[in-house]
C-alpha cells in the first residue's frame, strides 16, 4: 500500500460523529471528484470513492443524513488494474442534498453550482478540516522518498482541481492556518502542492492524520541519519585519499634520495623514518608515529625534512 492510500485509510478509519462535519466531509468528496450531469431532464452528480468500505460507509451516511438510498454504483478499470468506484445521486432529492451541502444554489434563474468552495458548510474549523479531508480522499496524493534515496526533492503532496478558482481559494484557506502551498496548471486542471517535508507534516497534522505524521517524521529522521553517515563516509574517504597520496609522494622522495645520495647520508632519525615509511607504505601518520615511538608532530617534521632534501636534489 502506498503512502497516499495509508493517509486515506487513516482518515476514513476515524468515524465522524457530528452531523455538520459529516456533511462537510461529503461536500469535500463531491467537490473533489464529482461530475454533474443531466439525464432524462434530471440533474445528477457522480463522484469517486476510495474503496468498497468507503462506499458502504457513504451509502449508510447518505441514508442516515438525508433519507436517501444510493442505488447507482459503477465500477471502472483504473491504472494497474485497480478498480475505481463511483456513486451517483440524481433526481429532485439529489438537488436538495447538493443544495444542503452547499454545492448547488437555487434562485429565480434556476439551479446552479455555488463556485465558492468555502461557504456556510465550512464556517466551523472542525467542518473546514472535515471538508479538506474529503477533498484529499477524493483527489489528493502524497509520495515519500525511499529510505535509501538521498534526493532532497522526493517529498510531494498535492490536491487536484478542475479550475483555478477553487485551487486558489483552497490554497489561501490553508495559508490562513500556516500551511503554504503552490499552484501549477497540469493538463486540463490545476493542482496545489507542497514539496517541503516539514510543511507536508503540518498539512497532515491539520487534517489531522497523526499516524501519517509519525511515519513521515520517522522517515525524515532515518534519512538525516543516513545522510550524516554518508557525509562521514565521504569525509573519511577523502582523508584516506589524502593519506595515500601523501604516502606516495613521501616514498617517491625517499627513493630519489636512496638512488642519488643514499639513505645512509641522512641523519640517524631521518634514515630510520625513511626506511620505516618504505617498509610500511599503508600506515597512517599516527600508526607510523607509534612504530617509531615519536609524536605525530615530530614525524611530520621529519617527513617534511626528507621531502625538502629530495626536492633539493
Amino acid at each position: 500500500m502506498n503512502f497516499t492510500d495509508k493517509i486515506k485509510k487513516e482518515i476514513l478509519s476515524k468515524p465522524i460523529k457530528e452531523t455538520h462535519c459529516k456533511k462537510a466531509f461529503i461536500a469535500g468528496l463531491i467537490r473533489g471528484s464529482g461530475v454533474l450531469y443531466e439525464k432524462d431532464g434530471e440533474l445528477g452528480v457522480e463522484f469517486k470513492v476510495f474503496d468498497e468500505q468507503t462506499l458502504v460507509t457513504l451509502t449508510t451516511t447518505f441514508y442516515d443524513l438525508f433519507d436517501y438510498e444510493i442505488r447507482e454504483v459503477s465500477v471502472s478499470e483504473g491504472q494497474n488494474s485497480k478498480s475505481k468506484l463511483y456513486l451517483s445521486l440524481s433526481g429532485e432529492k439529489a438537488v436538495e442534498i447538493l443544495t444542503e451541502l452547499g454545492i448547488l444554489i437555487t434562485d429565480e434563474e434556476g439551479v446552479g453550482v455555488d463556485l465558492t468552495f468555502f461557504n456556510d458548510i465550512t464556517k466551523k474549523e472542525c467542518c473546514l478540516k472535515a471538508f479538506i479531508r474529503g477533498l484529499f480522499v477524493a483527489t489528493g496524493r502524497c509520495t515519500l522518498p525511499n529510505e535509501n534515496d538521498n534526493s532532497s526533492t522526493s517529498y510531494h503532496l498535492e490536491i487536484s482541481f478542475s479550475h483555478h478558482s477553487p485551487a486558489l481559494e483552497t490554497s489561501s484557506k490553508l495559508a490562513e492556518y500556516g500551511i503554504m502551498t503552490k499552484i501549477v496548471k497540469r493538463r486540463e486542471g490545476y493542482i496545489i502542492y507542497i514539496k517541503s517535508a516539514e510543511e507536508i507534516k503540518d498539512f497532515l497534522a491539520f487534517l489531522p492524520a497523526p499516524i501519517s505524521v509519525l511515519k513521515i517524521t520517522d522517515l525524515m529522521i532515518n534519512r538525516e541519519l543516513a545522510n550524516k553517515i554518508n557525509r562521514q563516509k565521504n569525509c573519511d574517504l577523502g582523508n584516506v585519499t589524502k593519506q595515500v597520496e601523501a604516502s606516495r609522494k613521501q616514498i617517491l622522495a625517499i627513493k630519489k634520495i636512496k638512488e642519488t645520495i643514499g639513505l645512509d647520508t641522512l641523519s640517524k632519525d631521518l634514515e630510520t623514518t625513511a626506511r620505516t615509511r618504505i617498509e610500511y607504505p599503508d600506515d597512517t601518520l599516527l600508526e607510523l608515529a607509534e612504530r617509531l615511538d615519536v609524536s605525530k608532530s615530530c614525524l611530520n617534521h621529519r617527513l617534511r625534512k626528507i621531502m625538502t632534501i629530495a626536492n633539493e636534489l
